[in-house]
């Protein structure tokens, strides 16, 4: 990741890099509804003198050049007087105070000044001495507003802490101090001399071995795999950068940060491209970067204007495949041509941690764009057109997503964690890898079970259903149609990877035809074909639909559904369906109501053509709640066949 990090910088337009061009690490972001307070002092040569205070807006240009306000992570002060104060922050009590948090910063960012800068003792003295004109003034601007932050800097004669000669050695050691850390174990400085840089390739009199802009690389761990016998002293002969180097990748951290960064169903993860043809570097990485800068600023859903300057670079409408809600520029990205390769690294950052979770590399324009085109077509199918929504005549068309793909294999779930799955899963179709279609019809009905059955002492227990007790609870059937839903979003994904190809027959003759049907199952097997490629796969399907009608008929008539308790909590096999398909026809009869005489002749006819013992139990589990679920699609036209 870094040496596709350090290549990237060339690229970087020049003003956002100077954003970031500052050796003491100031903070370059832009602070909205941030004021800052200015002290004005004037310095006679030994006395400093309070004269007065201002109120401005933050200027994130002006604190690279003038306030110098830089973060400070915990238990520490920056090196500079120009930090974060608030009115509660400043008391004690219903008082300001000398001994306030934000005061105590006052006195020890001072005292580490003047331990560089003599002349500044006078200022630490005014502040130690004369506390309450400070306080008078501060509160000029703070009084009223307890808990708001405003950021204090000071002025000295009319100059800043960035151009006032008072400050000079200040800033000078932290410029040398800023990169202290790549270069030093403990208090020694540790480098290696007349070395080729591993970023630049080229012989450097001086280089580091702890250039370490993510924590990922942990040179200075005790275990750390480091070349010269594990010594961590030798830590520059494994990874060597040379001084300017260090600083690129220092500069590019915030950008990449910035640029590269994005939420893919709640995990981390940048995108870091590469030109892999070099007589279109400048152009290609161009309008990456053009396009990279654009959805910053965008909002999630919002098309970029954007002109084509390779490939044809249009879209009639952003289209999202992540979430609902999270910024995205694949669809963009699958406009330009195979130019250029992407890496996408997954990670988990927690304080000083930086963990890789997965990385994904070498996905071309070619494969982002294969992406939209299986979602298109999977979509484009007459089931998940027409939904009904959660309003009363509202409707909706199922899109794939990947969160849909997560709902089956979630990061957190009661019964385990199944993250590392799932970016599996999703490292699979960018690549356009072959996925294990077992484990993922095994997750499927994990999620399906659930909604469809459930322990309910409550549940109604009419007909031929046993009655449930407090100490007995058994599985019942769920009142809700929830698993309707994921049963439909699951073929969904199916139909998706099927059009992908990472899961399915990968011949082109898919489907033969093996039992004489007509009207709807025909038409609609043979709109899918790819998927019910078999006849033990259609007779599943078809043996779901009828149990549906079975269920649907003792509602109207019994108001409960006792046959619910014969689908063993949908964990079948071969002999259960061969079982219910038999139970079912025998209850029809005795109902008088059994219309479907032609579907249970085809069931048969595949049936006798045998095929389902190739079939997990899971995929069989799964077929027959689609044909349960899908069984409204298949109504004949009849005047005495129950409605569904």
């Amino acid at each position: 990741m870094i040496h596709k990090m350090y290549g990237l910088y060339k690229h970087i337009p020049s003003e956002i890099l100077a954003v970031h061009d500052n050796e003491y690490g100031l903070d370059p972001a832009p602070k909205p509804n941030v004021k800052v307070i200015s002290l004005d002092f004037t310095y006679g040569g030994t006395e400093f003198s309070l004269i007065g205070s201002s109120l401005s807006d933050y200027d994130s240009a002006r604190n690279l050049s003038e306030y110098f306000y830089r973060k400070a992570s915990a238990n520490t002060v920056s090196p500079f007087f120009s930090l974060y104060v608030s009115e509660e922050g400043l008391r004690k009590g219903d008082t300001y105070s000398v001994t306030s948090k934000d005061y105590r910063k006052f006195i020890r960012i001072l005292n580490d000044n003047v331990k560089l800068s003599a002349e500044l003792s006078g200022l630490l003295e005014l502040f130690t001495n004369q506390p309450d004109s400070i306080f008078e003034e501060l509160d000029k601007h703070l009084g009223g507003t307890k808990k708001t932050l405003y950021i204090l800097t000071i002025r000295i004669d009319g100059a800043y802490i960035g151009n006032s000669p008072l400050f000079k050695l200040i800033r000078e050691n932290a410029s040398k101090e800023y990169y202290k850390d790549f270069y030093t174990l403990g208090n020694k400085k540790i480098s290696g001399s007349n070395m080729v840089c591993s970023m630049c390739l080229k012989p450097k009199d001086e280089v580091w071995g702890y250039v370490s802009v993510y924590n990922f690389y942990t040179s200075k761990t005790e275990h750390a795999s480091i070349a010269g016998g594990l010594e961590k002293e030798l830590a520059h002969r494994n990874y060597p950068v040379c001084p300017d180097c260090a600083a690129m990748l220092n500069k590019l951290r915030p950008v990449i940060d910035k640029y590269f960064s994005f939420k893919f169903c709640g995990f981390d993860y940048f995108l870091m491209p590469e030109v892999i043809i070099d007589d279109t570097a400048d152009d290609v990485m161009q309008l990456i970067m053009d396009i990279m800068v654009a959805q910053y600023d965008s909002q999630p859903g919002v098309l970029l204007d954007k002109k084509p300057r390779l490939g044809g670079f249009s879209l009639g409408k952003r289209r999202k495949i992540i979430d609902g809600y999270s910024k995205e520029v694949f669809d963009y990205l699958a406009e330009t041509e195979n130019t250029a390769s992407y890496t996408m690294l997954f990670y988990a950052a927690s304080n000083s941690e930086f963990k890789v979770l997965l990385t994904v590399e070498d996905v071309f324009p070619s494969q982002f764009s294969a992406l939209y085109t299986a979602k298109d077509k999977a979509e484009a199918h007459a089931v998940f057109k027409n939904l009904p929504g959660s309003k009363k005549g509202e409707l909706y068309d199922m899109e794939f997503r990947f969160d849909t793909l997560m709902e089956f294999l979630p990061v957190k779930d009661k019964d385990g964690d199944f993250s590392k799955s799932f970016l599996e899963y999703t490292r699979a179709i960018f690549l356009q890898k072959r996925v294990s279609y077992s484990f993922l019809m095994q997750m499927i009905m994990r999620v399906i079970r659930k909604k469809m059955f459930t322990k309910d002492k409550d549940y109604e227990t009419t007909g031929e259903s046993e009655p449930a007790t407090v100490s007995v609870r058994k599985k019942m059937f769920t009142k809700d149609k929830d698993y309707e839903l994921s049963a439909l979003k699951a073929f969904l994904i199916l139909k998706f990877m099927l059009y992908l190809g990472i899961i399915g027959n990968n011949k082109k003759e898919l489907h033969i035809k093996e039992a004489a049907m007509t009207g709807k199952f025909a038409d609609f097997f043979e709109e899918h074909k790819d998927f019910f490629d078999t006849s033990a796969k259609q007779c599943v399907f078809m043996t779901g639909v009828l149990t549906q009608f079975l269920i649907n008929i003792q509602h109207t008539e019994k108001n409960s559904a006792p046959f619910r308790k014969r689908l063993n909590s949908m964990k079948l096999n071969k002999d259960l369906v061969y079982r219910i398909f038999t139970e079912a026809k025998e209850k029809l009869e005795q109902y008088s109501k059994n219309y479907y005489l032609k579907l249970e002749q085809s069931i048969a006819e595949l049936m006798i053509k045998g095929g389902m013992e190739k079939l997990t139990n899971d995929e069989i589990s799964f077929l027959f709640t689609l044909g349960m679920t899908l069984s409204k699609n298949f109504k004949q036209e009849t005047t005495t066949e129950q409605e569904v």
